[in-house]
C-alpha cells in the first residue's frame, strides 16, 4: 500500500552512526547489517499494538472470588465492555458503562451469583438488567480487559524476553494457528508466528488493579475488534430503553401487607406495601406474573417512589390482559371455584446509566485525511521506501511522535529499510480515527498492521 502523501525524512537503526564529512574520505563504505528482530523487541510492538487498538475480543475463562467465569467479550478503549459470561455453565449478557457492570440472566444464572441475598432473587432477577458492584462478581472489567490496561500489565518484564531472532523460536499452536510463546512478569503471551506477530492469546495468574477486583488465571484468545467499534457502540446505544430502569442488586426493602384489589371483569390490581429499610432515597419496581385456573395470565408492572429512609411506600399493579377477561367471564359462567394468584418481587431501583457518551460516539463520522495537525489524537503512519506504509496507528495528540518513534527499530528490522513517520491528520476523536485508521487499511493491510485489519 502507498501512502497519499509522505514527509521527507530518514531515520537510522540502531548503532549506525552519520556524521557530517568536511572532506572526502579514502575507502568504500559497507552498509551495517540489520539485525534480525529479537524475541523482546517483537513481543514489545505486539504488546504496543495491542494497547493501540480501539477494541478487543477476548474468548477465555478466569476466576474471580472463587467462582469460574467463563466470557466472550469485546472491551473497547473508552471502557464499554459488551458480550456474554457464564458462571455454572449459566449465561448472562454483560455491559460496563461509565464502569458501572450491568448483567442481565436467568433466575439459574443469579442462583449462582453470591452476595446478592435472599432466598428467591434470582427469580426476581430474571431476565432484567441488574446494576451489580464489581464487588459481587470479583472483577473489574476495564481494569483486566481494557487494552491499554492489559498491555501494560503484560508488558512488565518483557524486556527480559531476551534478543534470540524471534524467527528462530520454538512453534506452538493457537487454534490453528502457528504461534511464539513469550513469558514475561506480567504473564505470558503467544504471538502469532507471521507479521505482524499480534496477540492471539493471554495467560496470566493475575490480572486487575487491586486485589478485590482482579481476575486469577486468566486464559483469553485474543482478537483486534477495532474495525467493529462502532457497531459497539451503536449495540450498547439501542440498549438504552432496556437500561432505562436496571434493578440495584444491593439494596432492598422490606416488604408489608399485600392485598388484592379493584378485581373486576376488566382488570384485577395487587396492592404491595413496604417499608425502606435502607440508608437512601429509593424508587421501587413491583413486577407480578398472574395465573388463573393454573394458566398464565400476564405480567403487571408498577413503580413507586421515590420513598425516603425509613418511610413506608406502597405499588399497585393491575393486570388488564385479554387472558384475565377471559378468566373472569369464565370464572362468572362456568360453576365450581376458579383460584388465581400472583407472585411477585419487590425490587429496588438504580439510576439509569448516561448513554450520552456512547450515543455520541456511536454517531461520529470517521476523520477526513485533512493533514491537520492539531487534535487530542492523530493518526500517524510508519513508512518506508519509497512511500510504502507498513503501519498506521491511533495516538495522543501530545506524545504520538516518540509513541510512533518507538517502533522505527521494528520498522526497520521488518522492511529492511529506512524508516519514517508521518502525521496523516489530527481530530478532536479518537473515535473518529479509529474510523479513517479502518478506512485505511480496508482491502489491504500494510504488512505491519494489527489493529483494524480483517485476517
Amino acid at each position: 500500500m502507498r501512502m497519499r502523501h509522505w514527509r521527507i525524512g530518514a531515520a537510522v537503526a540502531a548503532g549506525a552512526v552519520l556524521a557530517a564529512c568536511t572532506a572526502p574520505t579514502p575507502g568504500t563504505p559497507v552498509a551495517a547489517p540489520i539485525v534480525p528482530a529479537g524475541t523482546a523487541q517483537t513481543a514489545a510492538q505486539a504488546l504496543l499494538d495491542l494497547a493501540e487498538s480501539g477494541a478487543v475480543r477476548y474468548r477465555g475463562t478466569m476466576t474471580a472470588s472463587g467462582t469460574d467465569i467463563a466470557f466472550d467479550i469485546v472491551a473497547a478503549r473508552t471502557g464499554e465492555v459488551s458480550g456474554k459470561i457464564r458462571i455454572d455453565d449459566q449465561p448472562a449478557d454483560v455491559l460496563v458503562v461509565n464502569d458501572t457492570i450491568y448483567l442481565k440472566g436467568a433466575a439459574a444464572f443469579w442462583d449462582g451469583v453470591s452476595g446478592i441475598g435472599g432466598a428467591g432473587r434470582g427469580k426476581s432477577f430474571a431476565g432484567r438488567w441488574v446494576q451489580t458492584p464489581s464487588g459481587v462478581l470479583g472483577v473489574e472489567f476495564g481494569g483486566v480487559f481494557g487494552p491499554e490496561a492489559l498491555s501494560s500489565q503484560l508488558a512488565m518484564g518483557a524486556d527480559e524476553a531476551g534478543d534470540a531472532p524471534f524467527a528462530d523460536a520454538e512453534l506452538t499452536r493457537v487454534g490453528r494457528t502457528s504461534a511464539v510463546q513469550v513469558d514475561t512478569a506480567g504473564g505470558t503471551l503467544y504471538l502469532a508466528a507471521d507479521a505482524p506477530h499480534g496477540v492471539l492469546k493471554v495467560e496470566a495468574d493475575k490480572l486487575g488493579r487491586s486485589d478485590v477486583t482482579s481476575a486469577r488465571d486468566v486464559v483469553a484468545e485474543v482478537t483486534d475488534a477495532s474495525a467493529g467499534l462502532s457497531g459497539l457502540y451503536g449495540g450498547i446505544a439501542k440498549a438504552a430503553d432496556a437500561l432505562a430502569a436496571p434493578v440495584d442488586a444491593l439494596t432492598t426493602v422490606t416488604e408489608g401487607e399485600h392485598n388484592f384489589d379493584k378485581c373486576g371483569a376488566d382488570s384485577c390490581s395487587i396492592v404491595v406495601r413496604f417499608t425502606n429499610s435502607s440508608k437512601l432515597t429509593v424508587e421501587v419496581s413491583v413486577r407480578g406474573t398472574w395465573q388463573g385456573d393454573g394458566a398464565p395470565l400476564g405480567v403487571c408492572d408498577a413503580k413507586a417512589g421515590p420513598v425516603a429512609p425509613g418511610k413506608q411506600g406502597e405499588a399497585r399493579c393491575t393486570l388488564g390482559t385479554a387472558e384475565w377477561k377471559a378468566f373472569y367471564q369464565r370464572a362468572n359462567s362456568v360453576p365450581g371455584n376458579h383460584p388465581y394468584s400472583v407472585e411477585w418481587s419487590t425490587l429496588v431501583l438504580a439510576d439509569a446509566p448516561d448513554l450520552a457518551k456512547v450515543k455520541e460516539r456511536a454517531a461520529i463520522a470517521p476523520a477526513m485525511q485533512s493533514g491537520a495537525k492539531e487534535g487530542s489524537h492523530v493518526v500517524y503512519a510508519l513508512g518506508y521506501g519509497a512511500g510504502e506504509v507498513w503501519k498506521y496507528g491511533v495516538a495522543d495528540g501530545k506524545t504520538w511522535e516518540e509513541h510512533a518513534s518507538r517502533q522505527i527499530a521494528a520498522c526497520l528490522t521488518a522492511t529492511k529499510a529506512l524508516c519514517d513517520v508521518d502525521l496523516v491528520t489530527a481530530t478532536d476523536s479518537a473515535i473518529a480515527g479509529y474510523g479513517l485508521l479502518g478506512e485505511l487499511v480496508a482491502g489491504t493491510c500494510p504488512a505491519g498492521q494489527w489493529a483494524a485489519c480483517k485476517r
